[in-house]
C-alpha cells in the first residue's frame, strides 16, 4: 500500500503488477480499495493494477467533499501522479457511476469501462437524495442497514461475505456516506449522455440476481455494450463468485485489446 496525493489529499492506493492496460479498480458506495482485492491479486499477475480507496475510507484522509464528481476528479489526478496512462477503469455500484464521470472529463485515458452492478436507475431517477436526507438526520448510517444493505443480499450469499459489506459499509462515517452520494444531480442530468459517451469504446455491465439498472433500456442507449448476468449472486458479485468475475474481466479485457476504435487511446 502507497499513499499518493491528489488534490491536497493523501490516499490509499495499491499500484501492483505489470502489463497493459493499466486496470484502475473503483470502489463502490461507502466500500473501500479491499472490495476488489481477490481481482487485483489474480489480474496484477498480468497487468498493472491500481486500486484506491476514495475520500474518508479505507486509509485515505477524511476530508471533503465525497460527492462522485470529486470522486472523479481525485481518480484522474490519482492517475496522472502514477503514470498510468489510458487505462480500463473497473468500478463496482457507485464507482460505475463515478467512472463514467471519469470518461465525460478525459475519455483520452480511459480505453474501457465496466459497470459492475452500478445504480443506474436510482442514479438517474434522482433516488440519491432521499438517502442522503436519512443519513444525515439519523446521523447514522444504520438507518439503511435494512432498507439497502440488506437488499444487497440473495438466499445464496455466503454469511462471511454478508459480514464483510455489513462491516464495510455500515462503518462507514456517516458524513462520508452520505456526501459520497450526495450531488447526484448529474446523473439525472446526464445519464443518457454518459453511457453513450462509454459505449463509444469497450463497455460492460455485470450484473446481480437483481441488477440496480435495466439491462433492456441499456442496450437501447448502448447498444455496442457487452451485459453479464450472474443471476446467483446478490449486489457483492465480486466477493460471491471471486474466479467468475475475475474470467468476465479477462474476457472483456480481451475485447479491449481487439477493438478498433481505441487506435488513438492505447499505452
Amino acid at each position: 500500500m502507497a499513499r499518493v496525493e491528489a488534490n491536497g489529499v493523501r490516499f490509499d492506493v495499491e499500484d501492483v503488477g505489470v502489463g497493459s492496460p493499466t486496470l484502475v479498480f473503483i470502489p463502490g458506495w461507502a466500500c473501500d480499495r479491499t472490495a476488489w482485492n481477490l481481482q487485483v491479486t489474480d489480474l496484477s499477475r498480468d497487468f498493472r493494477c491500481l486500486s484506491m480507496s476514495l475520500r474518508g475510507r479505507g486509509e485515505t484522509e477524511n476530508v471533503a467533499p465525497y460527492d462522485p464528481a470529486t470522486a472523479a476528479r481525485d481518480i484522474l489526478e490519482i492517475m496522472e501522479t502514477c503514470a498510468t496512462g489510458p487505462a480500463v477503469l473497473i468500478g463496482h455500484s457507485l464507482g460505475g457511476l463515478v467512472a463514467l464521470l471519469v470518461n465525460d472529463l478525459r475519455p483520452d485515458l480511459v480505453q474501457g469501462i465496466v459497470l459492475g452492478d452500478s445504480p443506474l436507475t436510482a442514479a438517474s431517477g434522482g433516488g440519491f437524495a432521499q438517502t442522503v436526507k436519512l443519513i444525515r438526520e439519523a446521523g447514522s448510517m444504520q438507518v439503511i442497514a435494512e432498507p439497502v444493505v440488506e437488499r444487497f443480499f440473495v438466499d445464496t450469499t455466503p454469511e462471511d461475505v454478508k459480514t464483510t459489506v455489513r462491516d464495510l459499509m455500515l462503518g462507514c462515517p456517516p458524513e462520508v456516506g452520505a456526501g459520497m452520494i450526495d450531488r447526484g444531480e448529474v446523473f439525472v442530468q446526464k445519464m443518457g449522455q454518459l453511457l453513450k459517451q462509454a459505449d463509444q469504446k469497450p463497455l460492460m455491465a455485470i450484473w446481480g440476481a437483481r441488477p440496480l439498472g435495466n439491462p433492456a433500456r441499456i442496450r437501447e442507449a448502448c447498444p455496442l455494450i457487452r451485459q453479464e448476468p450472474m443471476g446467483n449472486c446478490g449486489h457483492f458479485f465480486q466477493l460471491e463468485e471471486p474466479k467468475l468475475t475475475t474470467a468476465l474481466l479477462r474476457a472483456f479485457l480481451d475485447d479491449v485489446r481487439e477493438d478498433p476504435r481505441l487506435a488513438g487511446i492505447r499505452t
